[in-house]
């Protein structure tokens, strides 16, 4: 085991209660994988039928069937209860990880009884509440804190959590899988399905169809790149949110972009469309508290322009991007003609953004920086009996 040499390993359950597949969901499923992949017991407890649920048993990581332990309804309570009780004993987990609100207060007391500590994760844009029972939880129901960036540690203070119980932890992302997409081929494939020419310079976002990833904003800058760059094109992936496809494919042709827009809804495969591109974008006006994207467009050697906001500008630190100013359209398409009009400075940003997240992203890095905080929290549990070897 890489994390430490001659150390017993740990023991250590996700919890993830989240009904949809969000960032909060990925840190949470990728943080299991990367403790696995190190050579810890690692566990998923995630309601069956949930995204997290299936995405972990995809994955191939251990996940135990004990219901719904955070539901509203007495007898799913009930029954789900003992279930997770049997588990924590008969598996002598040295950790619980929570990634969601419900069952933090139910795991709070299950520690007192049995020892393992409780850590709470937040990857949340939206501040946790800062009542007298919520101050006892993050204070003293929970042994420690991860957030998935520096600036999510502003509201702990008003919960009186001190500065030494709180770790800030980024995320990362599976090289090994991200190695499979064949570039080349990925550009070539996106080009055929759009209609483009193999040659065609491509700019795209990978993003929920919703305000605040700012595609009215990506918009307006691909207007002003009409007289610089007139053979360039953008292609958007992603769901409908609060927004739908219809609504910003119809503001493309009132602003004059239409035809060289092209909105293809939530994509499969978007590894591959985030390969075929020459130069990715993150516009976001807000949230991004884990930025998922960033990893992944470094990791298949895409150049990025991003929005300097919240965890996007904590992750492209150091001259691996171009970052600009949030809803600042001028800005983002200079970013962007620079770029489209330099193939030099967009295989060395790529490069350089492939060698920032192999050394501080990738998913073994992940597991082995959380392993750290965990193993020094189990080392100061208190002794409920026998231990597994």
């Amino acid at each position: 085991m890489s994390e430490g040499s001659g150390e017993r390993p740990l023991r250590v359950a996700q919890w993830v209660r989240i009904r949809w597949w969000n960032a909060c969901a990925y840190y949470a499923v990728s943080l299991a994988e990367g403790l696995a992949r190190i050579g810890h017991e690692s566990f998923v407890l995630a309601p069956k039928g949930t995204p997290a649920y299936e995405e972990a048993k995809t994955r191939g990581l251990r996940v135990p069937e004990i219901g719904d332990p955070g539901s509203s309804r007495p007898d799913e309570w009930l029954r789900s209860g003992r279930a997770l009780r049997r588990f924590l004993e008969d598996e002598a987990i040295d950790v619980v990880n929570v990634h969601s609100g419900p069952g933090h207060a139910r795991l709070s007391r299950l520690r007192t009884q049995l020892g393992f500590r409780v850590v709470r994760t937040r990857g949340d844009i939206r501040p946790p509440r800062t009542g007298s029972v919520q101050r006892w939880l993050y204070r003293d129901g929970t042994d420690h804190h991860l957030v998935s960036a520096d600036f999510l540690r502003a509201p702990y203070d008003a919960l009186g959590v001190p500065e030494s119980r709180i770790t800030t932890l980024r995320g990362g992302t599976d090289l090994a899988r991200t190695d499979q997409v064949d570039r080349e081929a990925a550009r070539r494939a996106v080009r055929e399905r759009l209609g483009l020419s193999p040659d065609q310079p491509l700019i795209g976002m990978i993003a929920r169809l919703s305000p605040v990833k700012g595609h009215d904003v990506l918009l307006r800058a691909m207007a002003e790149l009409r007289v610089r760059h007139p053979r360039a094109h953008l292609v958007c992936a992603g769901g409908n949110a609060q927004l739908t496809r219809e609504q910003l494919e119809r503001m493309a042709h009132e602003i004059g972009v239409g035809p060289r827009v092209h909105f293809v809804g939530r994509v499969e495969d978007p590894l591959e469309w985030a390969a075929a591109l020459d130069v990715a974008v993150i516009a976001s006006t807000g949230s991004e508290a884990i930025c998922r994207s960033a990893f992944e467009y470094l990791a298949v050697r895409v150049p990025i322009v991003a929005s300097r906001i919240h965890a996007v500008g904590e992750v492209l630190e150091g001259d691996v991007a171009r970052l600009v100013p949030p809803a600042s359209v001028i800005p983002l398409a200079d970013a962007l003609s620079g770029l489209l009009a330099n193939a030099d400075e967009r295989v060395r940003l790529a490069e350089k953004g492939r060698a920032h997240v192999e050394e501080h992203y990738s998913l073994e890095r992940f597991g082995a920086s959380a392993a750290a905080v965990f193993r020094q929290l189990a080392q100061s549990r208190p002794s409920t009996g026998p231990r597994r070897p």
